[in-house]
C-alpha cells in the first residue's frame, strides 16, 4: 500500500472512530444559571502521526505542536471570558484537590502548561478522552473545589484533509467541547471540524510541517473553538 493510501486510510479510520465515540450524547438543561466556569482540561492529539509530514519524526512534530499550546490556552480562556466569568487555570493548576482528581491513565496526547504545570486529564480511557468526557462525580468535585458553576473540557484532534475537487491538503482540527455543571450533568456538548487556510501539500508526498505551517493547525483550532463559543453563548449564558 502506498504512503498516500495509508494516509487516506488512517484519516478515514480516525474520523470514523471519533464520530462513533461522540454521537448519541445526552445533554441536560442546566438546573441553575451558568455564570462562572473553569477550563479544567485541554488536550491535543496527533493521531496516527498525520501531522508529522516533513518535520521528519513524530517527536519533532510533537515539539512543534507543543510550541503552540501556550497561546491556544490563552486564546481559549479569552474566548470563554467573552461570554462567561472564567476562573483562570493558572490559579488552580497546582491545587492538590484539582491534581488528585486527574486520571491515572496514560494518554498519547499533548497538553499545555499553566504556571509551568501541565493541565490535568480526567478521561479514564481513550473513548472518554476523545468525547471530552469527565465522570459526574469528578465534575461535581471540580465545581465545588474551584467554586464555579461548571467546568469545561476540550479535546482537539489534529490531522489533515484533502479537497474534494482540488487535490490539495490542508490542516484539520477536530474540536470536541463539553461542559459539566455542579450536579455532574453534561449541559453542553459540541464538535466542530475546521480546516486551515493554507495549502500544505498536493495529493502525493508528505505535507509541509514546520514552525510556520504548524500555525495552520492552531488557526484551525481557534476558528473552530470560536464557533463553539458562539453556540455556547446562546445555550449557557444567563
Amino acid at each position: 500500500m502506498s504512503n498516500k493510501s495509508v494516509g487516506m486510510f488512517l484519516g478515514l479510520f480516525f474520523a470514523a472512530l471519533l464520530a462513533g465515540c461522540v454521537k448519541d450524547v445526552q445533554v441536560k438543561k442546566p438546573a441553575a444559571p451558568i455564570n462562572k466556569v473553569a477550563l479544567v482540561s485541554l488536550s491535543v492529539s496527533n493521531w496516527g502521526g498525520t501531522v508529522t509530514g516533513t518535520s521528519g519524526s513524530e517527536a519533532k512534530a510533537a515539539a512543534l505542536i507543543s510550541s503552540t499550546l501556550g497561546s491556544l490556552l490563552e486564546e481559549t480562556e479569552s474566548k470563554l471570558s467573552g461570554i462567561l466569568r472564567v476562573t483562570k487555570v493558572s490559579g488552580f493548576v497546582k491545587n492538590p484537590e484539582y491534581r488528585n482528581l486527574a486520571s491515572k491513565s496514560k494518554h498519547d496526547v499533548l497538553v499545555p502548561k499553566a504556571s509551568g504545570t501541565p493541565l490535568a486529564i480526567f478521561a479514564n480511557d481513550n473513548e472518554e478522552l476523545i468525547a471530552a468526557k469527565v465522570s459526574p462525580e469528578v465534575a461535581k468535585k471540580l465545581c465545588t473545589s474551584l467554586n464555579v458553576d461548571a467546568v469545561i473540557v476540550v479535546y482537539s484532534e489534529w490531522a489533515e484533509t484533502m479537497g474534494r475537487f482540488v487535490p490539495t491538503r490542508r490542516a484539520l482540527a477536530k474540536n470536541v467541547v463539553s461542559v459539566w455543571d455542579r450536579n455532574g450533568d453534561l449541559v453542553f456538548f459540541k464538535r466542530v471540524d475546521e480546516q486551515g487556510e493554507g495549502v500544505l501539500g498536493g495529493p502525493y508526498g508528505p505535507i509541509v510541517v514546520n514552525e510556520g505551517t504548524i500555525k495552520q493547525w492552531a488557526g484551525a483550532y481557534n476558528s473552530g473553538f470560536g464557533q463553539i463559543v458562539q453556540e455556547m453563548k446562546t445555550t449557557l449564558k444567563p
